[in-house]
């Protein structure tokens, strides 16, 4: 019986070792097997970036300038320095004469001359307004004068037998061509007139500004060319962008007289023209939209609304105001510009670990126990290594197609599986 029961207690022994083994094994088995797959599957951590989709092209910076000229020979010398803000009526800088004042002296006997002549017509007019037939008489006695006159070239008579024929008609037209005061009071003629007689004296010519802004003695030489005044008319056939040659004016520089010194820009309304090389790469902009620009060379973005699209067969252009970075770009005329359709923050991950299950794109994430979980994604741009996706809102929460409810989408500490090869929701990594 003793010999028995010992079998029995030996069978009993060696039938738990083969439970235990078959338990051991089992486990090891089922722990290897996912570990296998492991080996297989490489884990990325997302790349947080800002994705932006972006049209690369030229602009042209319209500025509202105002350029002031030398009126006399001499040396420069500068009260406000270059990109100083100054007020309106603020002293800029003075001429020292060093040609003898010829040219003041020249322009103060010109004001003399169309005073006088001024003064005269008044006189005129005044006896004759009362003789209705004396007044036509006279009228076409001028014409006459002034047709004889151009025939003999005297441009300046002409001029002021105009100004004779506009005061008989009882009201001033502008017939004097830019920067001529002829068509001005007799009380600002003289007034002008006092003040040259004064840096006549002094012998220097000062300059004040007669609006506010931005000081700057950079002359490019596009001031006039690219005007303000012309901003609407402008096109994509204006883009004729040359290497830009920038005159300095420093103190003490010698001037000569109709030269450019210093021009005040205003940094509270500027404009910016970009050249567009496709007009459906913005098929979704309109008059009226703010648009965003970025400059790579200053690293700074602009903010603007555009005021016009001028379109010319596939080409065109877009005239966009600002109103703020002035100070980046005041000394610019032209510049590489970005032109920023959209701009988020987002995640960068390779393109082969994207899968698609139910209808929904997504990657598997190995979550902290090791479980494979399905989290949904929205692609936003791609290429041929990799994807570029939404990062959702604070919360790394979406709002899909299809979804009545915005879903978790990825954050920036789930690792992504890579090899999405035979992976299945549910599997367990170590």
């Amino acid at each position: 019986m003793s010999q028995k029961k010992g079998e029995k207690k030996k069978k009993s022994k060696n039938f738990w070792r083969i439970i235990l083994t078959l338990f051991i094994f089992g486990y090891l088995f089922f722990r290897t097997v996912p570990s296998l797959f492991a080996i297989a599957s490489k884990f990325v951590l997302p790349e947080s970036i800002v994705i932006e989709d972006a049209i690369e092209t030229e602009a042209i910076v319209i500025k509202k300038e105002n350029l002031y000229r030398a009126e006399g020979n001499g040396n420069i010398e500068i009260i406000n320095d270059e990109g100083n803000k100054v007020a309106k009526g603020s002293g800029i800088c003075k001429i020292v004469l060093t040609d003898g004042n010829s040219a003041l002296k020249q322009e103060v006997e010109e004001l003399d001359k169309k005073i006088e002549n001024l003064k005269s017509v008044e006189k005129e007019k005044d006896i004759i307004k009362k003789d209705e037939e004396k007044l036509e008489e006279s009228i076409e006695n001028i014409i006459f004068d002034i047709q004889k006159t151009i025939k003999q070239e005297k441009y300046e008579d002409v001029e002021l037998l105009k100004e004779k024929l506009a005061l008989y008609y009882g009201k001033q037209h502008n017939f004097s061509e830019e920067n001529h005061l002829i068509n001005q009071s007799i009380d600002s003629l003289e007034e002008k007139r006092d003040s040259l007689k004064k840096q006549f004296s002094e012998n220097a010519i000062n300059y004040y500004c007669s609006e506010a802004g931005i000081v700057s003695y950079n002359i490019d030489g596009y001031e006039e060319i690219y005007s303000f005044h012309n901003k609407d008319d402008y096109n994509y056939s204006n883009f004729k962008i040359e290497n830009v040659k920038i005159t300095t004016i420093e103190d003490g520089q010698e001037i000569n007289v109709g030269e450019p010194i210093f021009k005040i820009v205003d940094n509270f309304e500027w404009y910016m023209l970009l050249k567009i090389e496709d007009l459906k790469d913005i098929s979704n902009y309109e008059e009226g939209d703010f648009i965003l620009v970025g400059s790579k060379e200053l690293d700074e973005e602009f903010k603007g609304i555009i005021i016009n699209i001028n379109k010319k067969n596939a080409k065109g252009t877009i005239l966009c105001k600002f109103n703020k970075g002035f100070n980046k770009i005041y000394d610019k005329r032209f510049i590489n510009i970005d032109i920023i359709k959209y701009k988020h923050d987002g995640f960068k991950i390779p393109k082969k670990s994207i899968v698609e299950k139910d209808g929904l794109k997504g990657v598997y994430i190995k979550d902290i126990s090791g479980i494979v979980k399905f989290k949904p994604v929205e692609i936003l741009k791609e290429d041929d290594k990799f994807v570029y996706l939404s990062s959702g809102d604070d919360n790394n929460m979406l709002s899909l197609k299809g979804k009545d409810k915005p879903v978790k989408t990825i954050t920036i500490f789930d690792e992504i599986l890579v090899n999405t090869k035979k992976i299945k929701e549910g599997m367990i990594f170590n």
